[in-house]
């Protein structure tokens, strides 16, 4: 005769079922989130860090002594890449989600957070001030992968920030993190620009200008701060072409990836970030 299990000796059994699989579709859900391939999708590109999400994650590493970047990459995954701005990530969560990460993401983790820091590494101000040009604010809109035209069929690959003043050679154009020049001078797209290339890895790419702060050259140092050159209305054009669109600059940030050289990424979350601090 079968004897009857007892309800107390059933319910722990049931209870360590329930967490296995609570367990597995959390580890589930992270692997899904990531693959080697996760940095050049369009979600990712669009960037969906917020101020908020960024001072947790500068908050929390500081707390816990961690790398800010790692701690941003795991609350990307846990996420899936687009966090509420009320999320918080409580430190057992991120230490299993660094277990589970290291045991079969380990190389995509690693991608993940280095292409977090190219972006968002070594920022230090706005890319553009008003202090020289009698005050005024700047404005600016989420306008990345709106579709463009001039030179072909084409995407926006930045943010265009305007300032309240529309005049050109008003507002000095700022470098937002230490880093050298990689490339410098004239395209059609972009007018008068300039490149630089953060210690991080990240390349910001500054157009429109209506002239350069110094006569750069490939490989000067540049520091965060330093004035690039003054906005402008430069491009879409010959050499030298003004006035064909209203004065503002365009920032872009670009990323290297396992299958792409230069890969364009949302720019506007460094901007309201970098706005962010200012406060």
């Amino acid at each position: 005769m079968m004897r009857k299990r007892e309800p107390a000796a059933v319910f722990p059994a049931v209870l360590a079922v329930c967490t296995l699989l609570l367990h597995l579709l959390w580890t589930r859900g992270i692997y899904g989130t990531l693959s080697e391939d996760t940095c050049e999708t369009e979600l990712f590109r669009q960037m969906k860090v917020t101020p908020e999400i960024f001072r947790e994650a500068e908050e929390f590493a500081g707390e816990y002594s961690c790398d800010p970047m790692e701690v941003l990459s795991v609350i990307m995954i846990l996420e899936r890449l687009e966090p509420a701005d009320s999320f918080r990530l409580e430190y057992d969560t991120w230490v299993r989600a660094v277990e589970v990460l290291g045991k079969k993401r380990e190389a995509a983790f690693d991608a993940m957070t280095d292409a977090y820091r190219a972006v968002f590494g070594g920022l230090e101000c706005f890319p553009l001030t008003s202090e020289d040009a009698d005050g005024g604010s700047f404005y600016y809109e989420n306008s990345f992968g709106e579709p463009r035209n001039y030179g072909g069929s084409r995407i926006h690959e930045g943010c265009d920030v305007f300032g309240e003043q529309p005049q050109r050679g008003i507002y000095p154009v700022l470098s937002v993190c230490d880093g050298y020049v990689e490339k410098i001078g004239w395209l059609p797209l972009g007018g008068y620009r300039i490149g630089i290339r953060s210690r991080d890895g990240g390349y910001f790419y500054y157009a429109h200008l209506d002239s350069y702060g110094r006569e750069f050259q490939v490989g000067d140092t540049v520091r965060a701060g330093e004035i690039l050159g003054l906005m402008g209305d430069t491009g879409y054009g010959e050499k030298g072409s003004r006035g064909k669109f209203p004065v503002h600059l365009h920032f872009g940030c670009y990323i290297r990836t396992a299958h792409q050289e230069e890969l364009s990424v949302n720019s506007y979350p460094i901007l309201q970030i970098l706005e962010d601090q200012k406060r």
